[in-house]
């Protein structure tokens, strides 16, 4: 039995992210459309477009570029020095061919209908598929009388030292992603990375694995178009680590910077300090193998370059030094596997039924103050090509960050991106900083190999930033936070002059935005004070048939917990489930009222009638705690984990939920229920999962 207090995936990933990726800025001086390794060639900053790597001397001069820049970045920094170490999808209901099968249950709530997206549990109706412990696991879920699980693979060695980004379903093929990492005693796969393993599930009592293949990098995400799944991940580039300590150490000729020293004074030492850092840099790199620093795959015992030094697209701009692999896979055909590099890193991903965006910022605030404009480069990638494999299309750039895919949005070949620009300025002398900017909507067009902006909307809240975003046809709608909550109403309907049509301000935030009918929006977020100060998760519909005057016809206050109170639909929409014929929600929650004497303390499943005529009116709960009891309590007893009236409940913590036909399937960190939809008191199963 393993521990409950191990760290969560999502703390592993920072925790790695954190000792292990430079994240630092960098800018690539050059010629436009020309690959040079000479320091003092003027950057054109005027194209965003890609090019392919001609050979693996050409790559090596970018790297020797970038590594300067991020070096100077580093070393000139006015926050200090880096010490561096080496359209509207939704829960579609889906129905079933086989007559004797379930003809209605939800799947992943997704940005756009037809695009998958990566999740913790699918199913088809008769079977769940999930992931436990890095295992798949299989449950049969139909009839609800026999609900139980029917087979079990261990997709990784190690399970300590793995966890699941979740899994792909297309008709009797899964694939599921690991994120993986060498520790322990491990020494057959030599790099962290990321494993996509292929099943063939036809016989859902004994899987068969097909492929597995190992990939260097860290999962960012993934999307599926009609069997096809495109991966993305990053990875940095293994340079000699004394090329780093050029960012902090003493060296001849070359000034050291001082806390004190404006924007000025940074730029001139950054410009004198160029010509030797990347002389040195360069005299480091002279004899690397470049292939040897890009990524690798592993697959059966053998490990080999993920793709070739040609294979690597270079960017003007190097937003972060690093790898980014763009994998390519199909689920129709398991031999079918090829990538591409991009000598940059991208986290945020969006995909049209036709074409992928990844997106990287190029500043990032707790290194550089006042050292660069914060932007984000966005490059587009078809997914229509020959076999599926992704071709790069062109490439762009926005002012500010984006908060997440929703901020991206594609429509009639015109890409909508949502950014917050907000511009940190530091006053050595009063140590005090400034936050001006604001929020922003802009239309970017594809022009030859550039993502041209063509339409701009600015001016949005300034000192606040994005909570929540949602471009649906030529509709978009817009929350930003700081004290009250301002809900933005966009008219999209010109793709060159997209208009604010109206602004309605309310206590709190909403952190997702779901579409409910053709006007009316059903969101999670919450509630505040007049101050600003969180009281509680909150549900709220909101009126947009008059796109001049919204509305908020509903409004739920689901506890009183403040910030205790939490869930993970907030910031995860793959947590939010809801049925739009049946007009029924279901999320997780977790409530924390320990300082309120008539409070609650709760943690599982909500389920809800949300009506926009009717509003909303809590229809259950699901509660975990007894499954906690048996993982957790058979052989010991601790009051603050056991206690039947008051301990362990604290500890469960569900995760997704699926509908079929009248039943609610809630999947937790421990095991699975299923419970009457309209009636979750009724359980007609519960059984554990994990090991």
């Amino acid at each position: 039995m393993k521990s409950p207090h191990r760290l969560s995936p999502r703390r592993w990933l920072l925790l790695v992210l954190a000792l292990f990726i430079p994240f630092m800025a960098a800018c690539d001086e050059e010629e436009t459309k020309t690959i040079v390794d000479n320091p003092d060639t003027p950057w054109v900053e005027t194209e965003y477009s890609l090019m392919p790597a001609q050979n693996c001397d050409v790559l090596r001069a970018r790297i020797i570029n970038a590594t300067t820049e991020e070096i100077l970045n580093s070393r000139y920094s006015q926050g200090g020095r880096f010490m561096a170490d080496a359209e509207n999808g939704g829960n579609v209901p889906a129905p079933s061919a086989d007559p004797s099968s379930p003809t209605d249950y939800t799947t992943t709530n997704v940005q756009e209908a037809g695009v998958d997206e990566i999740d913790l549990v699918k199913t088809d109706g008769n079977f769940l598929y999930t992931v436990v412990q890095g295992d798949l696991v299989i449950v049969d879920s139909w009839p609800v009388t026999e609900v139980s699980e029917v087979s079990r693979v261990q997709l990784t060695e190690q399970p300590d030292y793995s966890y699941s980004s979740g899994l792909f379903l297309f008709g009797d093929r899964v694939v599921v992603v690991n994120n993986t990492w060498a520790s322990g005693t491990n020494t057959v796969r030599p790099f962290d990375g990321t494993r996509f393993t292929i099943i063939d599930v036809t016989d859902r009592t004994a899987p068969v694995v097909e492929r597995i293949v190992d990939v260097e990098g860290w999962f960012a995400d993934a999307r599926m178009l009609d069997g096809e799944v495109y991966a993305v991940t990053n990875s940095y580039l293994n340079l000699p680590f004394n090329v780093w300590e050029y960012g902090w150490n003493e060296l001849p000729g070359v000034s050291s910077p001082e806390y004190s020293d404006d924007e000025a004074r940074t730029a001139a030492l950054k410009n004198q300090a160029r010509p030797q850092i990347h002389t040195l840099v360069a005299n480091q790199l002279a004899g690397v193998d470049v292939q040897s620093l890009l990524p690798r795959k592993f697959e059966n015992n053998v490990s080999a370059p993920l793709f070739s030094c040609t294979d690597v697209y270079l960017p003007q701009t190097v937003a972060q030094l690093g790898m980014l692999s763009l994998t390519h896979f199909s689920l129709d055909d398991p031999a079918v596997f090829d990538a591409t590099g991009l000598l940059a890193q991208g986290w945020e991903v969006y995909a049209s039924q036709d074409n992928l965006y990844i997106a990287m910022g190029s500043n990032w605030w707790w290194w550089g103050w006042g050292s660069g404009n914060l932007e984000t480069h966005i490059h587009k990638f078809g997914l229509r090509g020959p076999n599926g494999k992704p071709a790069y299309v062109a490439s762009g750039r926005v002012d500010g960050w984006l908060l997440n895919q929703f901020a991206m949005s594609e429509y009639q070949g015109y890409l909508r991106v949502a950014t917050t620009d907000n511009d940190w300025e530091w006053n050595a002398t009063t140590s005090t900083s400034t936050v001006t900017g604001g929020n922003a909507i802009t239309v970017l067009q594809q022009d030859g190999g550039l993502l041209n902006k063509v339409g701009e909307l600015t001016g949005l809240a300034p000192g606040e930033q994005i909570y929540a975003v949602r471009m649906m046809a030529e509709r978009g709608f817009m929350v930003t936070f700081r004290q009250t909550d301002p809900l933005f109403t966009i008219d999209l309907t010109d793709p060159t002059a997209p208009t604010l049509k109206g602004e309605l301000k309310v206590n709190g935030f909403s952190s997702y935005l779901h579409p409910l009918g053709a006007d009316h929006l059903l969101t999670i977020g919450q509630d505040a004070t007049d101050d600003g100060a969180v009281t509680g998760v909150q549900l709220q519909i909101f009126d947009v048939t008059d796109m001049t005057n919204p509305t908020r016809d509903f409004q739920e206050v689901v506890s009183f917990g403040s910030w205790s109170s939490y869930s993970e639909a907030m910031w995860d929409h793959h947590a939010f489930t809801y049925h739009a014929e049946k007009q029924i929600l279901a999320f997780p929650i977790n409530i924390y009222e320990w300082d309120n004497a008539n409070g609650e303390n709760f943690s599982g499943l909500l389920i809800y009638k949300a009506s926009d005529a009717t509003g909303f009116e809590e229809i259950g709960r699901v509660n975990h705690a007894d499954l906690v009891n048996q993982q957790w309590c058979h052989d010991n007893y601790d009051v603050w984990t056991c206690d039947p009236d008051y301990g362990y409940s604290w500890w469960t913590t569900v995760r997704r939920s699926v509908f079929i036909e009248d039943y609610v399937y809630s999947l937790s960190d421990v095991g699975l229920k299923v419970n009457g939809l309209l009636t979750p008191e009724d359980q007609y199963a519960g059984i554990l999962l994990r090991q």
